[in-house]
């Protein structure tokens, strides 16, 4: 006989997690599936994990309702209050103040193996959510009354909506026939933590030019020496020949791409090249179904926004379900999970194309193209106003 469930999620990662934990909350009954342990091996400062992300105070906000953010040592948080942007191929050049919005900070730049362990121990203390990790969906059925799911394990489920939260390859979305548009972005990310010379001010800095889109990212200190986690989008030859170099070789050719604003030193954890790709899918529902996360959208990590759209589709299907589960209404019926297809698509949309758009402007090195944009860094420079809701827009709290 099935175990039955109010909300089936598949995949416990960041964003699936967060939905379990926030939705048991409410007095929802939740299973919780993964093929993975839901276990992390957290690294020793400063071999910080290669993957970060950068969390808004929108985000933050869900994290401490799900009582997850206060799980993280403040010692692996690196909050960072200014960003500076500039073009190698120009003289343009930006930077945004968290005081423009009186926010105190625009974010938080966390490790994101810190930020699952620290999700999975809320999951752990929350009641109402049964876990099935080193499991599978081996078969679905849909039907009338919600769904039946068969585990790789043999144990079935039945639960009234199934939440696919398995990540930009999501088997769901795949297994369920949701049409996507995608694309690679023709640039591989390299990604590691570097030693640098003098300390990053909490400041954010990314740079265009020749050598591709870079970013450094503000990491705790140890011991009065000072870290960044680096995202270097760049084309796959030149990924695949930028992480084979030897380690002095590869420090002196980011300290270029860094327009020698500060020196690296050293890496403290392998490089990682992930390849970039765009995905949209058309629809985001299906009768008991709903794609949330990386398995509805990816984008581009240059303006490191990836995190917070996905806990914004959380923010929005939560109060979703729980209203009409509250109501007595079926909670997986196409006219419930609609709402939140209309809540969050036309955002996620709009965030996809201005990635598309940014990383088309900045990555050409046409000089009428170059000319121009440096034209348009430099009127964002000096207009306190376009900051300001440039400020807004980076810190959430618009």
């Amino acid at each position: 006989m099935a175990r039955e469930y109010d909300v089936i999620i598949v995949g416990a990662g960041m964003v699936g997690a967060l939905t379990a934990v926030l939705t048991a909350q409410k007095g929802l009954t939740v299973a919780l599936i993964d093929k993975h342990s839901g276990r992390y091996t957290l690294s020793t400062p400063p071999a910080y994990d290669a993957r970060v992300s950068a969390i808004s105070k929108l985000s933050q906000q869900l994290l401490e309702e799900a009582g997850a953010w206060q799980r993280i040592a403040q010692d692996r948080l690196a909050p960072y209050h200014k960003m500076a942007v500039w073009d190698g191929l120009g003289d343009g050049y930006v930077d945004f103040d968290a005081n423009y919005q009186q926010a105190g900070d625009l974010g938080q730049l966390v490790e994101n193996a810190v930020l699952c362990d620290a999700l999975m121990k809320s999951v752990h203390d929350t009641r109402g959510i049964d876990l099935y990790f080193d499991d599978s969906v081996a078969a679905q059925r849909h039907n009338e009354a919600g769904v039946e799911v068969d585990l790789a394990s043999d144990r079935q489920l039945h639960g009234a909506v199934l939440i696919a939260a398995d990540g930009a390859n999501s088997q769901l979305r795949q297994q369920n026939g949701f049409d996507t548009i995608e694309w690679d972005y023709g640039h591989h990310a390299i990604v590691t933590t570097v030693e640098i010379d003098q300390p990053h001010e909490n400041t954010a800095w990314q740079a265009f030019g020749e050598e591709g889109i870079l970013a450094f990212l503000p990491l705790p200190s140890v011991d009065g020496k000072h870290y960044v986690s680096i995202v270097w989008s760049v084309a796959p030859t030149d990924a695949e020949q930028l992480v084979a170099l030897e380690e002095e070789a590869f420090c002196k050719r980011l300290t270029y791409a860094i327009n020698r604003r500060f020196t690296a030193l050293s890496i403290t954890v392998p490089r990682i090249a992930i390849p970039l790709r765009q995905r949209h899918a058309k629809q985001y529902v299906q009768e008991g179904l709903v794609l949330i996360g990386d398995a509805a959208h990816t984008i581009h990590p240059l303006a490191g926004q990836g995190a917070n759209l996905g806990f914004a589709d959380v923010s929005a299907l939560v109060p979703i379900l729980v209203k009409a589960h509250q109501r007595g209404e079926a909670i997986g019926s196409l006219k419930i999970l609609r709402r939140y297809q209309r809540a969050r698509m036309l955002d996620n949309i709009a965030m996809s194309a201005s990635m598309e758009a940014f990383k088309r402007l900045f990555t050409t090195q046409q000089p009428i193209v170059v000319q121009l944009r440096n034209m348009g860094m430099k009127l964002c420079q000096s207009s306190p106003m376009i900051k300001r809701q440039l400020v807004a827009h980076a810190a959430g709290v618009r």
